[in-house]
């Protein structure tokens, strides 16, 4: 009985944990848009974001999911993440960034919103970051 109404106590908690969503970005589109150019940069300039598109941010388990990321020629990696899953984007270009990929079937605790970064890194090791509302259900 008592691990019943731990469990229970447990339960009405969880929901208060998370923490409000994030705002979207401006640079940010969703579905088919145009993306701006890369902006050439020296290299020891600061990491930057240009623009962000994502075929959806509410994602069905079992779908499809890309994204691009546009960031200055001087950004070598870009990172998409929750506290769920990581993603090393490949580079297609200097300052061009995409991904497609199978959204697997996640157990349903997973199955809820989150904060989605977008890390974009120099070579130095410079971070910029670019935070966005996801949704898996």
């Amino acid at each position: 009985m008592l691990h019943r109404m731990g469990a229970l106590a447990l339960t009405a908690l969880l929901p208060a944990c998370v923490s409000r969503l994030p705002d979207p970005p401006s640079n940010l589109a969703v579905g088919l848009a145009a993306l701006p150019a890369p902006r050439i940069e020296p290299n020891g300039a600061p990491p930057r974001i240009l623009g962000l598109r994502f075929s959806s941010l509410d994602v069905r388990r079992g779908q499809r999911w890309s994204g691009a990321v546009v960031t200055g020629t001087n950004v070598a990696s870009v990172e998409v993440r929750t506290n769920l899953f990581s993603i090393n984007v490949p580079k297609r270009t200097p300052g061009r960034f995409s991904f497609v990929l199978n959204v697997l079937d996640a157990p349903p605790i997973f199955v809820r919103a989150y904060s989605l970064r977008i890390i974009a890194r120099n070579s130095a090791g410079t971070e910029y970051e670019e935070d966005l509302p996801f949704r898996i259900r």
